[in-house]
């Protein structure tokens, strides 16, 4: 069968081209993010091109924001950090909450912070009362030294706040 014999409607055209570029363009975007790469990895060329300071209003702003003005719970989360961190790039952190996860006594969300890095907000942990513990481990990295908090959000309503502070030898974030 020639092309010519064949008639191709203006449609079928328009949806193979169409499929064509969709296909191209999810190929060359795919490769760009390799899997497995952390999402804040993404900004790294961002961070290059304008450094970023740390705004410490932005920061205590996302705070109230989390907290929204309900009272805090007292002993609701533990935190622990170093006292002194050599390097920023790898600052072990550990944090749990006191509650039962059962009914509504488990933490929703719980957000970590470091208030003087360019970008705030570290993580944040969601729960379910099927999660078992409310614990978690991890390294942060933190430009310099500063305070650490701990937000956790219960399914209840309730809020509850820690800080710790970490001195920081060699920063990073930069």
């Amino acid at each position: 069968m020639s092309l010519n014999s064949k008639k191709y409607s203006r449609r079928s055209v328009i949806t193979f081209l169409s499929g064509l570029i969709i296909t191209v363009c999810s190929k060359t975007a795919n490769a760009e993010f390799k899997a497995g790469e952390p999402f804040r990895d993404r900004f790294q060329t961002y961070r290059q091109t304008f450094r970023i300071e740390p705004d410490p209003e932005e920061a205590k702003r996302i705070v109230k924001n989390i907290i929204k003005g309900r009272e805090l719970r007292e002993n609701l989360i533990s935190l622990n950090a170093p006292d002194i961190a050599e390097n920023g790039n790898t600052v072990p952190i550990s944090f749990s909450v006191n509650c039962s996860m059962k009914n509504d006594d488990f933490p929703k969300t719980v957000h970590i912070l470091v208030l003087d890095n360019p970008f705030p907000e570290i993580a944040k942990f969601h729960f379910t009362p099927y999660s078992g513990e409310a614990n978690v481990s991890i390294r942060i990295r933190m430009r310099t030294s500063s305070n650490i908090v701990a937000i956790a959000e219960m399914a209840d309503g309730t809020v509850g706040e820690t800080q710790s502070y970490v001195d920081v030898t060699i920063g990073a974030c930069s």
